[in-house]
This record gives structure tokens, sequence and C-alpha cells, in this order.
């Protein structure tokens, strides 16, 4: 939910779009063996978990030996098109914080605490990362209960928090 909201609020300050492809991100991780399927995959796959591989990648991403979690994710195959198959995939998160630190410049724990930790009174947040430096994106994330319930009453106000919109009300709806 955390990557997600990071993803919302780049693509309403327009550093991404749910329909931009994953692999424009990756340009030199395209290879001969890229596949049609892999080419067709977009953000809003990685945020709905429908990215077309029919298991969960975060093993093929941690047990690599190079610790390349970017290639892990990617050299699972894409048995299906993009949109139309869901399986519950940590890396599918992961992907999103890698792009999330291309658009932004920024690690995503570091986005968040600019522009949404701080305004809910986030303090402390950690999240693990991978080898590369790239927050984890679906595990890892380290915050008080207390933290976790303003994230939630923050949707619970159409992302508004004390007079202040964090979060458009479209992001709101569509997650």
């Amino acid at each position: 939910s955390f990557t997600a909201t990071a993803v919302g609020i780049a693509i309403n300050e327009n550093q991404l779009s749910l329909d931009d492809p994953v692999m424009s991100f990756f340009p030199e991780e395209i290879t001969a063996g890229a596949t049609e399927r892999l080419m067709e995959m977009r953000i809003k796959h990685l945020l709905s978990m429908s990215t077309g591989q029919a298991v969960d990648t975060w093993s093929y991403m941690v047990e690599r030996p190079d610790g390349d979690w970017i290639k892990g994710f990617l050299s699972v195959p894409v048995l299906f098109t993009p949109g139309t198959h869901f399986v519950y995939n940590t890396g599918a998160n992961y992907l999103l914080s890698a792009i999330l630190q291309k658009c932004t410049g920024m690690k995503v724990v570091d986005y968040l605490q600019q522009i949404l930790f701080k305004p809910l009174g986030v303090e402390d947040a950690t999240w693990e990362e991978s080898p590369q430096g790239i927050t984890a994106g679906g595990i890892g994330l380290s915050i008080k209960t207390e933290d976790i319930a303003r994230f939630g009453q923050l949707y619970l106000q159409q992302g508004l928090w004390q007079q202040s919109r964090l979060l458009s009300a479209e992001w709101v709806s569509q997650a």
C-alpha cells in the first residue's frame, strides 16, 4: 500500500503514468530474448499484480547469485498477457520501487518521508533494501502501529490530512 501510494503521488506529479511500459525504465535489460508479453507489461500491471507471470518472483530475485533483483524479476517468464492473470507477486512491488527511484532520484522511503511521512507525523521509518540500494517495496517497512492508522485515516479522508491534500481523490478512488 505504501509503495502504491508513492506511485500515485508520482503519477500526480507527472513523473510516470499507469500505462508506461515497465521496460521503458530498464532499456539496458532488453535483450534478444525479451518476449512480446514482457514488453507489454505496464505500471498498472505491477500495481494490480497482473504482470502475466505465473509465480511470485520474489525467490527468483533474492536467490540470484549476483544479487541483481531487477534481473531476477525480469527473468521470470511472462506466460500470460499482462492484465489477464493475477498472482500475488512481491517482486512487482520491488520493481515499482526501482522505477520510482529512477523517476524521483530518491529511495521510496526517502520520497515518502518528504511528501507523506512528515505531514502524517511518521518518524523513524526504515525499509529493507536490495543489494542495489533500492527500497524493497513489498516487504520490510518498519513504522509504528499509530503510523499505519494515520495512513489508513488518510485514505478514509480521501487523501486529505489536516486540511492539506496529500493524495489526489482520484488516486484514492483508483487504489
